[in-house]
């Protein structure tokens, strides 16, 4: 007896076929134009804190600036999560140092060189607690590839 294996249809299947049919609905998805503009984004007058959740961080809230990227982004509207952080700079502290910061993945360590980010890459953690930093980054896709595609209603 044989068997037919039916292949899932996630969104990086449909991606990567480019059905005419079925592009656009992923693509909005995705949110590709998102992904390809990279953000700089200045956070000031937090408190003390040292994890940020940046998706927690609206546009146009006080102490949110977004100098480059995410012009499509709504007031009002959260920062999307990081898929690839390009430079990060502590501009003001409460205990940690200011500084430029590497960025490792959650397994490492933080240190006055080295942030961690999440592996979803919403929350940087610093060594210690700050009130401000800058960030530039690539953000990730608004819905991650391999969830299964539905067409967007009509």
């Amino acid at each position: 007896m044989s068997v037919t294996v039916t292949e899932k249809q996630t969104l990086a299947v449909i991606t990567d076929r480019a059905n005419p049919n079925q592009i656009s609905d992923a693509l909005a998805k995705i949110q590709l134009a998102r992904m390809l503009d990279p953000v700089k984004i200045t956070i000031t007058g937090l408190v003390a804190v040292a994890a940020v959740d940046i998706t927690t961080l609206l546009k146009g809230a006080a102490g949110v600036v977004i100098n480059q990227g995410l012009a499509n982004l709504d007031a009002n509207e959260a920062l999307p999560a990081i898929l690839s952080p390009s430079t990060l700079r502590v501009s003001a502290v409460g205990t940690a140092a200011l500084g430029a910061r590497l960025v490792t993945d959650a397994g490492g360590t933080a240190s006055a060189t080295l942030a961690l980010i999440s592996d979803d890459g919403k929350t940087l953690t610093f060594e210690g607690t700050i009130t401000g930093f800058v960030l530039e980054y690539i953000p990730r896709s608004a819905t991650a590839f391999g969830t299964l595609f539905a067409p967007l209603p009509a």
